[in-house]
């Protein structure tokens, strides 16, 4: 998933087309593991490799080793060693660009991980099955207005006032992301128990409210959050923001006091 984009991304961009040149001309005729040389301590052969093979590299090593002493060598010795080190040079510089081109990817894909991380995280959420919340659980969140047990402190009507203690329902029920600037929550409490059943149905936001969101979105059992102390810019806005995600069935809320009403929404 990240590979492929960020080495998209990495080819289009404007600063630099070597991604998008091709490969050397007759690149064929000295790269791969027919054209492989010994003894340049880059291609040692492998302990495991074919009797053949070892026969070889030792062959080429013994050459390599009588070429830098500078042994006297005949002209068809002195034309092979001079095709390997030929061989040897242009091995190098293509493995050179190769690393440089693929280092430039690997940076690229570095910038990306929280956004392919995301995308891994949305398609989890699609894919599982909804939660099956606890009695003390669900207590605490919208369901709780069918009953008639008030133990929980709740106000009747539900309503989410700035003194309002929230947290999300439980851990890793719901994910924040970023899409066209716009703040996007996405979750699995309205998943269908057959797979794909339900389709998901992210809820949006505007960007300014993506402090708020995440401060909600990660303050899981024990903690609490009172909603006048989420980041925004003012009560009315953290209390549409609180009251949203409660209406969904995300938020856990408790109020432990006489509610604030010195702010009115809704």
């Amino acid at each position: 998933m990240l590979m492929p984009e960020a080495l998209e991304s990495a080819a289009s961009s404007d600063k630099s087309i070597s991604l998008r040149e091709g490969l050397p001309r007759n690149f064929l005729s000295y790269m791969g593991t027919m054209h492989q040389v010994t003894g340049d301590g880059e291609n040692e052969v492998d302990e495991n490799a074919p009797e053949g093979l070892k026969q070889a590299a030792e062959a080429q090593a013994r050459a390599a080793k009588m070429e830098g002493e500078e042994a006297p060598l005949d002209e068809e010795a002195a034309m092979e060693a001079q095709t390997r080190r030929q061989t040897l040079a242009r091995q190098k510089l293509f493995r050179d660009e190769a690393k440089k081109r693929i280092m430039r990817v690997c940076k690229q894909a570095s910038t990306m991980l929280d956004d392919a991380c995301d995308r891994i995280g949305q398609r989890f959420l699609s894919d599982r099955l909804p939660p099956a919340l606890l009695e003390p659980e669900r207590s605490l969140t919208k369901e709780a207005l069918s009953d008639n047990n008030t133990g929980n402190h709740h106000d009747a009507s539900k309503k989410i006032w700035p003194n309002t203690l929230c947290r999300l329902v439980r851990p890793s029920v719901a994910r924040l992301v970023v899409e066209d600037d716009k703040a996007v929550i996405y979750h699995c409490l309205d998943n269908s128990r057959v797979y794909h059943g339900t389709p998901v149905s992210p809820m949006e936001f505007e960007i300014d409210d993506a402090p708020a969101l995440e401060q909600l979105l990660t303050t899981v059992e024990p903690h609490w959050i009172m909603v006048k102390d989420l980041i925004h810019g003012d009560v009315e806005d953290k209390m549409g923001i609180a009251q949203a995600l409660f209406d969904e069935g995300l938020l856990a809320t408790i109020l432990v006091e006489t509610p604030d009403r010195s702010v009115q929404t809704g």
